[in-house]
């Protein structure tokens, strides 16, 4: 069997054997590195089994792990966020992203393009 190929599987639930077909996917995994930004967010990069579990579609990217209530209000970032672009930079992972956004302090203002919901929203900002 190889990923991606599907595979009938028998079960027996309840006295009664059955059949299903599953798709064997790849192990996901299960850690990611967390990048500190600004003292205020913790990103993780995007991976196909947070991709996968949480309905995603960005390819790539960073998730907002955890954020200020201070950054949330302001920004309206949320954890769940995925970072997909910093100033018309498509952002390909959490490392990318921290240094990114760091580097644009007092450089006047930043456009971030986050998805949320499947859905992509700007986020204007400057960090001073």
């Amino acid at each position: 069997m190889r990923v991606g190929e599907d595979a009938d599987v028998r079960i027996r639930r309840a006295g009664r054997d059955r059949t299903v077909t599953v798709r064997v996917a790849d192990l996901p995994e299960v850690t990611a590195q967390k990048v500190a930004v600004l003292k205020e967010i913790e990103l993780v990069s995007l991976t196909p089994a947070i991709r996968a579990e949480r309905g995603i579609r960005a390819g790539q990217g960073a998730v907002v792990y955890k954020v200020s209530s201070r950054v949330t209000e302001e920004l309206g970032l949320q954890t769940g966020d995925v970072i997909v672009q910093v100033n018309r930079t498509a952002v390909t992972d959490a490392q990318q992203a921290g240094r990114l956004l760091e580097g644009m302090t007092g450089r006047g203002p930043i456009r971030m393009i986050i998805e949320r919901g499947g859905f992509l929203y700007p986020i204007d900002f400057q960090i001073r």
